[in-house]
């Protein structure tokens, strides 16, 4: 009898994690154009947050073709890249020379937002 009960709890845990496994989904990162743009902003005001931005900078974003280019733009900023080294650390993430750059990508990131067509549901 005590065998037929630890089965069963044993075969509910299983079953049940299999459910959640077919059922469930992997966690995606997936930013927003208008939360990104705040990212941006953030850092260069130098309030942006270190461990947010390191996300923004390390997850690929394969949903959205133009922000993984906005993306790839940052992270140029921080590693460096043919016309420009990388951005020095200052007191939150950048310097004054990253925080400028940043926020010549941010303006792109607005011209690019501003071309997104709007609609309406009704």
């Amino acid at each position: 009898m005590e065998f037929i009960a630890i089965f069963l709890v044993t075969l509910l845990i299983v079953g049940g994690l299999a459910v959640a496994l077919v059922f469930g989904r992997a966690p995606t990162y997936r930013p927003s154009r208008q939360d990104t743009l705040q990212l941006l902003k953030d850092v260069a005001s130098n309030q942006g947050n270190e461990g947010a931005w390191q996300l923004f900078l390390g997850m690929p974003i394969p949903h959205d073709p133009d922000l993984e280019e906005i993306r790839q733009l940052c992270v140029a900023v921080d590693e460096g890249d043919d016309e420009h080294p990388p951005a020095t650390p200052g007191l939150n993430i950048y310097g004054r020379d990253g925080r400028e750059r940043i926020g010549k990508v941010a303006e792109k990131l607005e011209i690019l937002i501003a071309k997104e067509p709007s609609y309406k549901e009704f």
